[in-house]
């Protein structure tokens, strides 16, 4: 009973996330099954954009599952290391106080904190035009407000995506010279901040931050597509060698 009950809750809890999941996952296969209806019905050779459009949607689909998977192990598997930097990325402020969803990535950082032996946190964000101050400059004071001494926090306030939040981070990581470097930011961003810090050639660990239930499933769908375009030749090589098989299919 306690079980059913549990179950309820949390369906309850996350049920909207899990309608628009379902509802991406729908209008993907809606996608596939147009396009095999689509092909018998028009000429061979103008069957290739649309095998080619139905073999990308099974691909989407079938990462997809695995990046949900990830998703949900980077917010509840902390890294098993003693040292390390944390950089934490920042996310959009209205005022001077820090948002419910960068405050959850604040608090992650502040609990990893203390199951480590030795730490510095650099929080990295920028001032955007809307901004009245930097995010990093939000972050460090509340990080402040929570017990944290400042000389344990460097401060990057350069940054304007997470591309140059790795970027600019990467130089105060030889400041504070620790043996491991994780990134703290919310689970559903984690794969692909993690993905941009490879592609700097720096090796890193991830850890998640829940997100505000009303935020989940249009990031979700947003960081995954931006993920994906993190692979550019995969993606062509990927389509070269369907459209070689549509064509030597056209004429086998």
């Amino acid at each position: 009973m306690i079980l059913m009950l549990s179950l309820y809750r949390y369906i309850q809890t996350y049920w909207h996330i899990i309608g628009r999941v379902i509802t991406y996952h729908l209008a993907i296969i809606a996608l596939i099954i147009g396009s095999l209806l689509v092909i018998p019905l028009i000429p061979p050779v103008l069957t290739i954009p649309f095998q080619l459009l139905v073999q990308l949607a099974i691909v989407f689909v079938t990462a997809w599952q695995t990046y949900l998977f990830m998703t949900f192990t980077f917010l509840h598997r902390m890294p098993s290391v003693t040292r390390a930097n944390l950089i934490v990325l920042g996310a959009g402020i209205y005022t001077e106080a820090v948002t419910p969803m960068l405050k959850a990535r604040l608090d992650r950082a502040i609990a990893l904190s203390r199951q480590l032996e030795q730490f510095h946190i650099i929080v990295s964000g920028g001032q955007g035009p809307d901004e009245p101050i930097s995010e990093a400059l939000a972050m460090q004071r509340y990080l402040i407000q929570q017990g944290i001494a400042p000389k344990q926090i460097t401060m990057e306030d350069q940054s304007t995506n997470t591309r140059q939040n790795i970027y600019y981070s990467k130089r105060y990581l030889a400041l504070h010279q620790q043996p491991h470097t994780i990134i703290v930011t919310s689970s559903f961003h984690i794969l692909r901040a993690l993905r941009l810090a490879e592609r700097q050639h720096l090796h890193t660990f991830g850890y998640g931050a829940p997100t505000p239930h009303h935020w989940v499933s249009r990031e979700l769908i947003r960081d995954y597509s931006g993920l994906l375009f993190q692979y550019p030749r995969v993606w062509a090589l990927f389509s070269i060698v369907q459209v070689g098989i549509c064509i030597v299919n056209l004429f086998s």
